[in-house]
Protein backbone atom coordinates (compact mmCIF):
# COMPACT_ATOMS: atom_id res chain seq x y z
CA UNK A 1 0.00 0.00 0.00
CA UNK A 2 1.65 3.26 -0.97
CA UNK A 3 2.09 6.11 2.00
CA UNK A 4 -0.21 8.70 1.35
CA UNK A 5 0.31 12.42 1.38
CA UNK A 6 0.44 13.83 4.75
CA UNK A 7 -2.05 16.28 5.46
CA UNK A 8 -2.51 19.13 7.26
CA UNK A 9 -4.78 19.82 10.58
CA UNK A 10 -8.23 21.09 10.14
CA UNK A 11 -7.33 24.23 12.62
CA UNK A 12 -3.90 25.19 10.35
CA UNK A 13 -6.02 25.49 7.58
CA UNK A 14 -8.85 27.18 9.02
CA UNK A 15 -7.35 29.61 12.01
CA UNK A 16 -5.01 31.47 9.80
CA UNK A 17 -7.34 33.08 7.28
CA UNK A 18 -9.79 33.85 10.51
CA UNK A 19 -6.34 35.52 12.13
CA UNK A 20 -5.75 37.52 8.94
CA UNK A 21 -9.29 38.63 8.82
CA UNK A 22 -9.49 39.67 13.04
CA UNK A 23 -6.03 41.56 11.89
CA UNK A 24 -7.58 43.15 9.04
CA UNK A 25 -10.74 44.44 11.12
CA UNK A 26 -8.25 45.63 13.69
CA UNK A 27 -5.59 47.67 11.37
CA UNK A 28 -9.16 49.12 9.81
CA UNK A 29 -10.05 50.39 13.37
CA UNK A 30 -6.66 51.43 14.22
CA UNK A 31 -6.66 53.46 11.15
CA UNK A 32 -10.00 55.26 11.77
CA UNK A 33 -9.44 56.13 15.29
CA UNK A 34 -5.72 57.37 14.56
CA UNK A 35 -8.10 59.75 11.97
CA UNK A 36 -10.97 60.76 14.23
CA UNK A 37 -8.76 61.10 17.35
CA UNK A 38 -6.41 63.49 14.99
CA UNK A 39 -9.04 65.92 13.81
CA UNK A 40 -10.38 65.84 17.46
CA UNK A 41 -6.66 67.35 18.70
CA UNK A 42 -6.29 69.63 15.60
CA UNK A 43 -9.86 71.04 16.01
CA UNK A 44 -9.31 71.55 19.73
CA UNK A 45 -5.65 73.08 19.06
CA UNK A 46 -7.31 75.48 16.95
CA UNK A 47 -10.75 76.48 18.57
CA UNK A 48 -10.78 79.64 21.18
CA UNK A 49 -12.72 77.02 23.34
CA UNK A 50 -10.05 74.16 23.54
CA UNK A 51 -9.64 73.30 26.83
CA UNK A 52 -6.50 71.78 28.86
CA UNK A 53 -8.72 68.61 28.80
CA UNK A 54 -9.18 68.36 24.79
CA UNK A 55 -5.73 68.94 24.32
CA UNK A 56 -3.64 66.70 26.60
CA UNK A 57 -6.46 64.26 26.31
CA UNK A 58 -6.29 64.33 22.30
CA UNK A 59 -2.63 63.47 22.76
CA UNK A 60 -3.34 60.70 25.00
CA UNK A 61 -5.91 59.24 22.33
CA UNK A 62 -4.10 59.58 19.72
CA UNK A 63 -1.40 57.75 20.56
CA UNK A 64 -3.84 54.77 21.86
CA UNK A 65 -5.20 55.05 18.38
CA UNK A 66 -1.55 54.89 17.11
CA UNK A 67 -0.90 51.81 19.34
CA UNK A 68 -3.72 50.02 18.18
CA UNK A 69 -2.93 50.84 14.46
CA UNK A 70 0.48 49.04 14.95
CA UNK A 71 -1.01 46.39 16.69
CA UNK A 72 -3.46 45.90 13.42
CA UNK A 73 -0.05 46.17 10.82
CA UNK A 74 1.71 43.10 12.83
CA UNK A 75 -1.12 41.03 13.12
CA UNK A 76 -1.58 40.98 9.08
CA UNK A 77 2.52 41.25 9.19
CA UNK A 78 1.88 37.60 11.41
CA UNK A 79 -1.27 36.19 10.16
CA UNK A 80 0.02 36.67 6.63
CA UNK A 81 3.85 34.62 7.43
CA UNK A 82 1.25 31.75 9.22
CA UNK A 83 -0.42 31.48 5.85
CA UNK A 84 2.72 30.82 4.06
CA UNK A 85 4.32 28.70 6.41
CA UNK A 86 0.93 26.44 6.40
CA UNK A 87 1.24 26.20 2.76
CA UNK A 88 4.80 25.44 2.56
CA UNK A 89 4.32 22.74 4.71
CA UNK A 90 1.80 20.71 2.13
CA UNK A 91 4.42 21.72 -0.82
CA UNK A 92 7.48 20.10 1.05
CA UNK A 93 5.42 16.91 2.39
CA UNK A 94 6.61 13.88 0.05
CA UNK A 95 4.27 12.52 -2.13
CA UNK A 96 2.72 8.96 -2.62
CA UNK A 97 4.72 8.27 -5.92
CA UNK A 98 8.05 9.48 -4.60
CA UNK A 99 7.50 7.36 -1.04
CA UNK A 100 6.32 4.18 -2.41
CA UNK A 101 9.17 4.64 -4.98
CA UNK A 102 11.67 4.90 -1.95
CA UNK A 103 10.21 2.00 -0.01
CA UNK A 104 10.87 0.14 -3.25
CA UNK A 105 14.21 1.20 -3.63
CA UNK A 106 14.71 0.14 0.56
CA UNK A 107 13.46 -3.54 -0.13
CA UNK A 108 15.80 -3.93 -3.02
CA UNK A 109 18.78 -2.66 -1.37
CA UNK A 110 17.97 -4.37 2.02
CA UNK A 111 17.37 -7.64 -0.39
CA UNK A 112 21.30 -7.58 -2.14
CA UNK A 113 22.77 -7.12 1.44
CA UNK A 114 21.47 -10.05 2.98
CA UNK A 115 22.59 -11.81 -0.13
CA UNK A 116 26.75 -10.71 1.33
CA UNK A 117 28.95 -13.40 1.78
CA UNK A 118 31.47 -13.56 4.38
CA UNK A 119 34.22 -13.43 1.68
CA UNK A 120 32.90 -10.36 0.26
CA UNK A 121 32.84 -8.16 3.63
CA UNK A 122 36.76 -8.06 3.42
CA UNK A 123 37.72 -10.77 6.32
CA UNK A 124 36.18 -8.60 8.85
CA UNK A 125 35.49 -10.43 11.90
CA UNK A 126 32.90 -9.64 14.86
CA UNK A 127 33.57 -10.02 18.31
CA UNK A 128 31.41 -12.71 19.43
CA UNK A 129 32.25 -13.80 22.74
CA UNK A 130 33.76 -11.83 25.69
CA UNK A 131 36.85 -13.79 25.60
CA UNK A 132 37.32 -11.86 22.57
CA UNK A 133 36.45 -8.12 24.29
CA UNK A 134 39.03 -8.96 26.71
CA UNK A 135 41.39 -9.38 24.60
CA UNK A 136 41.10 -6.58 22.63
CA UNK A 137 41.66 -4.20 25.68
CA UNK A 138 40.29 -1.29 27.07
CA UNK A 139 39.23 1.59 24.89
CA UNK A 140 38.26 5.34 25.84
CA UNK A 141 35.29 6.41 24.73
CA UNK A 142 36.10 8.94 22.19
CA UNK A 143 39.77 8.18 21.64
CA UNK A 144 41.13 6.62 18.72
CA UNK A 145 43.65 4.36 20.72
CA UNK A 146 43.82 2.12 23.89
CA UNK A 147 43.91 3.94 27.31
CA UNK A 148 46.92 3.63 29.00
Amino acid sequence: MPASRRSISLAALVIPPFALVASIAVLVLGIAMTIAENDALVAALNSPDGTAADVYGGQSRVVVAAAVLTAGILAVVVSLATIAIAGSIRAFAPRAETAAALATDADADGAEADEVDDDEAGGIEAFDTDDDLDAAGDVTPGASSRAR
